[in-house]
């Protein structure tokens, strides 16, 4: 079976792999283009771009999809199916409509819950206790195709961060693709009509929701959102310089005190509770503890963090 991949990010890479391990001829993968990363901005391959090139793939990396030569390129493979995981681009319907048996998405996420480009985020912001991947297929309405394919329900554990159930998800994933392309060989694949009455949706996250607001935030959002973001933006302060504190690490305590204010063991006051912050990563520089952040702007307890 012929099969074009488009995919992204590290976890999309398991899914690829079950495609091969199926035994899918996979005709090329797509996915984004190179992007500058680190502070020399220098430009990177995609995960899935570099681990395609060492398997001997041939890769695509369109800066828009729905561009005729892309589309034309995708009509002369010929694909009889397209397999789509965290690719980063919205597909047109004249991509949809081309291979025999069709485009299937696996979403990090058990569909109709959390249709949007941030599953995995929206679950550990939400506090779910359970998350899973679903295998749609694909239509042109966002995440919304008949359900071919959902995973056992997969733990949302306590201390799970974006980059530890990704992992986990990621290699379900793989296993569920390695299943669908088995299936699909034997022929046409039935799907569910998913029930828009449970649908709950998440968007793309900007740098900008890092940012915590002590006054309306509680201590455990704060902290959910730093393990949801743990790998992008990340989540940070503004301290009275007016300088940016990324905060890496912290606890949630139930002391009451004034939102955004300094305490003594660098506890800080929210909405609901309080977070004492054990280590940060302050503008400019390294990473330290925030003990020795303290000791070194003593000027910080008793102040407002903005």
């Amino acid at each position: 079976m012929n099969v074009i991949f488009m995919g992204t990010p590290e976890m999309a890479i398991p899914s690829l792999v079950g495609i091969m391990a199926a035994g899918g001829m996979v005709q090329a993968v797509y996915t984004q283009p190179d992007r500058p990363a680190g502070r020399k901005k220098i430009m990177t391959p995609s995960p899935v771009k570099q681990f395609a090139l060492d398997a001997g793939l041939r890769v695509e990396t369109p800066e828009k999809i729905r561009d005729s030569v892309f589309l034309d390129q995708i009509r002369e493979l010929n694909p009889d199916v397209i397999i789509v995981c965290a690719f980063g681009q919205i597909l047109p319907q004249t991509l949809l409509d081309i291979p025999l048996k069709g485009c299937f998405n696996s979403h990090f996420s058990l569909l109709p819950r959390w249709r949007g480009a941030s599953p995995i985020q929206a679950s550990i912001l939400a506090g779910d206790s359970v998350t899973g991947v679903t295998i749609q297929r694909m239509v042109l309405k966002l995440d919304a195709g008949p359900v071919v394919m959902r995973s056992e329900k997969e733990p949302v554990l306590p201390a799970d961060t974006f980059e530890s159930l990704s992992e986990r998800l990621g290699k379900i994933s793989g296993m569920m693709t390695a299943t669908l392309i088995r299936n699909l060989e034997h022929g046409m694949v039935e799907g569910r009509v998913q029930d828009e009455s449970q649908v709950t949706l998440c968007k793309i996250i900007k740098k900008e929701e890092g940012k915590i607001n002590w006054n309306e935030e509680s201590a455990i959002q704060i902290e959910r959102k730093l393990r949801a973001y743990s790998q992008w933006p990340g989540i940070y302060t503004m301290d009275t310089r007016q300088k940016r504190l990324q905060i890496t690490k912290l606890s949630v305590r139930p002391d009451q005190l004034v939102p955004g204010v300094v305490n003594s063991g660098m506890i800080v006051g929210t909405r609901q509770g309080s977070v004492q912050i054990l280590e940060v990563k302050p503008e400019g520089k390294a990473l330290m503890s925030a003990e020795a952040f303290a000791r070194g702007y003593p000027d910080l307890i008793g102040s407002q963090l903005l």
